[in-house]
Order: C-alpha cells, then sequence, then structure tokens
C-alpha cells in the first residue's frame, strides 16, 4: 500500500482548501444537463450595489397604488359629468311629459266637444226632419 490513511486525509484537507475560486457541478433536478456553478465565494467583490427585493416590492406596490389611485380620480370626474348629463336629460324627459299630459287634456276636451257638437247636430237634423215631416 502506497498511500496510508493518513495520507488521504492530508491529500483531501489541502483539497479542500483550495475550493474557494474553483467550480463545481450543480445538478438540476430530474434528467437535466449538469451546469457549471460558481461557489458564491469566488464571486467578485466589486458588485453594484442593488435594491433589495422588498424595496422593489414597496415601490412596484407605491407605483400600482399611485396608478390606481389616479384611474378612480379619472373615473369618478367622468361619472360626475355623466351624472349632470343624465340629470339634465331627466329634467327634459320630465318637461316633455308635462308636454304629453297637457296635450292629452287639450285632446280629450276636443273629444267631448265633438261629441257634444255631433249630438246637437243630430238633435237639429231631427227636429228639422220633424219640421218637414209636419
Amino acid at each position: 500500500m502506497a498511500k496510508t490513511t493518513a495520507a488521504k486525509k492530508a491529500s483531501t484537507s489541502a483539497r479542500s482548501g483550495s475550493r474557494k475560486a474553483t467550480t463545481r457541478l450543480a445538478a438540476k433536478s430530474g434528467s437535466r444537463k449538469a451546469t457549471r456553478k460558481v461557489s458564491a465565494s469566488a464571486k467578485p467583490e466589486s458588485r453594484k450595489a442593488t435594491t433589495p427585493p422588498a424595496a422593489k416590492d414597496i415601490a412596484t406596490a407605491h407605483q400600482s397604488l399611485t396608478r390606481a389611485a389616479q384611474g378612480e380620480a379619472r373615473l369618478r370626474r367622468a361619472l360626475k359629468k355623466h351624472k349632470k348629463a343624465v340629470a339634465g336629460i331627466k329634467a327634459e324627459v320630465k318637461n316633455h311629459q308635462r308636454d304629453i299630459k297637457a296635450l292629452k287634456d287639450e285632446v280629450a276636451v276636443a273629444k267631448k266637444a265633438r261629441k257634444a257638437g255631433t249630438a246637437k247636430l243630430q238633435k237639429a237634423d231631427a227636429a228639422a226632419l220633424d219640421r218637414v215631416a209636419t
């Protein structure tokens, strides 16, 4: 036996110390191909300062709320405008209904007058026929 157990342990510990700058294979789940993944300690330290995910979520939520408030204000203005238009149309309809009622009353009076006139004419015709017959 060329290598002893102590020699194996020494070579293993020497290898583990040099792991910082090396890459290792990381297998994905399933039957996908293995990809090379750089260990966290080997990444460069001069990275740009990024916004934390929670701050991004808050900013996104704030923008969404702002957009929703603007949309709500726009809808309220449109609703107010349409309410005024509907109120104007209702007033106009009310005026027309009043005019229609007045016209119906006039028609009813004219109908009564026509019937009364027809009845008088029939009586006059009957009286004239009586005079002629006598």
